[in-house]
């Protein structure tokens, strides 16, 4: 559990939150995320796309993600992954 300015989040909450945010852009039921899926490829996210959901993200936990990172991640659990280890750190 990461708690910061009387807000904790626990990687449960986390994995949540980013599996709706990335239904909610891709136009798709929460339940189709699932940690294995590729974001391009079997979401079919492009690129445009997928700063918009890092920019949620972003937004919803108030954490800044290196772009440079961002293009690494192939699957939602390098996405979730990342995401801890950003917030993890602030």
């Amino acid at each position: 559990m990461t708690c910061k300015k009387s807000k904790c989040l626990d990687k449960t909450d986390i994995r949540k939150d980013i599996k709706e945010l990335v239904a909610s852009i891709a136009r798709m039921d929460t339940e189709k995320v699932k940690e294995s899926a590729r974001i391009r490829d079997d979401l079919g996210v492009d690129s445009l796309s997928a700063m918009e959901i890092l920019a949620a993200i972003e937004k919803k936990l108030g954490i800044v993600i290196d772009e440079a990172k961002a293009f690494d991640i192939v699957t939602v659990k390098d996405l979730i992954d990342l995401v801890m280890f950003y917030v993890k750190k602030r």
